[in-house]
């Protein structure tokens, strides 16, 4: 397996662990097309639904409270657009080193480093053509609670 193919199944898991233990299935379409790496879904109430991108990085993006990730004009193009299901673009920091990316034990499994998350939804058409730096504020860390306050919000 490439490196960058590691690094997206690594970042899937990671995003499937969160969805898991706040309560909500995750599932992927196959094939994306449309900047659609997977659904995060509930199964009660009024069954809520948050679309996303997945993206990971090893690269120190860290600046003043934000990620600055560099996304592709054609995802960030997908993502800004308003659909019916809201969409989000969730990046996944990781360490360097593979070997690092999880610690086990008899009694935890650690999955290293964390995502972010934000919704390009609305913003503005860009005149770049290969990819514009996308700011994911370090408040917005990919979890349990910000998972179930993005449903409750799409309620």
């Amino acid at each position: 397996m490439t490196p960058n193919l590691q690094m997206e199944q690594f970042s899937l898991a990671y995003i499937r662990a969160v969805a898991a233990s706040a309560g909500y299935q995750m599932v992927r379409p196959e094939p994306d097309t449309d900047s659609l790496d997977g659904i995060l879904m509930s199964d009660f109430g009024s069954r809520p639904r948050i679309e996303f991108q997945a993206k990971a990085t090893a690269q120190d993006i860290v600046r003043s409270g934000n990620l600055h990730f560099p996304l592709p004009i054609k995802n960030y193009n997908e993502l800004r657009n308003s659909t019916r299901t809201p969409r989000i673009l969730i990046v996944v920091l990781m360490p360097r080193d593979p070997n690092q990316w999880v610690n086990q034990t008899e009694e935890e499994l650690c999955l290293r480093r964390c995502g972010y998350w934000v919704s390009l939804e609305g913003r503005s058409t860009v005149t770049n053509t290969s990819n514009i730096t996308v700011r994911l504020p370090l408040s917005n860390m990919f979890n349990g609670p910000q998972l179930h306050a993005l449903m409750n919000k799409v309620k």
